[in-house]
């Protein structure tokens, strides 16, 4: 009789507990292909997470604007090398993307990627093959304007997020089932952009956009 395929465990890591919750939502449902083990949303929880569950996989965003998912990321390869690590993040910028690299990360993932490039990504590190968002590195400039943009105009990282998949062309329902939140919810974070930009409607939003290198 064969014996069953080992399941591969997973950490989740994110500060955004709906985001966090949805992923292992996602991941469930695909059967026993993938266990999430455990799910830390601090970044100070990360490594002793790691030392009490041992996966095989951390899927990692804490706060990466400030850096703290980086200097995360970087522990984690230097503590746990046995550990793979993936990064999954709204950022694209081609300078962050190739320190994630020399730091040792073994994927790359945009929020913006669909169900179908999660598990791709997941299949290929799982083989030994790095993966590295086709869409990542596809910015040049400073390694986080962003945070500049999150002081200037106030906004929230949320916020920046959804500006930025609004840019890509996804819809509110869209955005929402990417960010795994509520389609009113997504509705509200606009209304706040619109009003907090002095923007009227989605042309003007991607005007700003475009003005800002989003």
């Amino acid at each position: 009789m064969a014996s069953a395929v080992k399941p591969i465990t997973i950490l989740i890591a994110d500060d955004h507990q709906v985001f966090n919750d949805g992923l292992r939502s996602l991941l469930r449902s695909v059967g026993s292909r993938y266990q999430v083990v455990d799910q830390v949303y601090t970044g100070a929880g990360i490594l002793p997470a790691i030392q009490n569950v041992h996966p095989d996989l951390v899927l990692l965003d804490i706060n990466l604007p400030n850096r703290i998912g980086l200097n995360r990321a970087r522990e984690v390869v230097q503590a746990f090398p046995q550990v793979r690590v993936i990064i999954i993040s709204m950022y694209s910028y081609q300078t962050f993307v190739d320190e994630l690299k020399g730091i040792g990360v073994a994927g790359y993932l945009l929020k913006s990627a669909s169900q179908q490039e999660l598990f791709t990504c997941l299949q290929n590190v799982v083989d030994g093959i790095p993966y590295f968002d086709p869409k990542s590195g596809s910015k040049a400039g400073t390694l986080h304007p962003e945070d500049d943009l999150l002081q200037r105009f106030k906004l929230s990282p949320r916020e920046l997020e959804i500006i930025t998949l609004l840019k890509q062309g996804f819809d509110t329902p869209e955005i929402a089932k990417r960010l795994f939140l509520l389609t009113e919810t997504v509705k509200i974070h606009r209304k706040n952009i619109y009003y907090k930009l002095a923007v009227n409607n989605l042309a003007e939003l991607i005007q700003f956009a475009d003005e800002q290198g989003l």
